[in-house]
């Protein structure tokens, strides 16, 4: 991916990046649209003294599997292969247990 210079805010500065080390993240459906949140520390100190920050991404299900798409890319991973269900799970799931 190429990056993209960043857009200058009105007073012509351009916005802090932050940089941290994620230590968490949840994510909630919002119909069309998934709210991925990130949650990040800038040492081990902050961490310690439970200064987390946290970060909402509004995006797309596109948007959310290119980026998996990206990370699984960038460290060489693939999908883990789903395993079939157990028979004990598919009688269950079949009559409702």
């Amino acid at each position: 991916m190429a990056k993209q210079a960043a857009k200058r805010e009105e007073n012509g500065q351009v916005p802090a990046e932050h940089r941290g080390v994620v230590v968490g993240w949840t994510h909630h459906d919002f119909g069309s649209s998934i709210d991925l949140r990130i949650q990040s520390t800038k040492s081990q100190d902050a961490l310690d003294h439970k200064q987390i920050d946290s970060h909402h991404f509004l995006m797309t299900y596109n948007q959310a599997l290119l980026l998996a798409k990206f990370l699984l890319d960038s460290t060489k991973q693939t999908v883990p292969e789903r395993r079939p269900l157990s028979i004990w799970r598919r009688l269950a799931a079949r009559f409702g247990l």
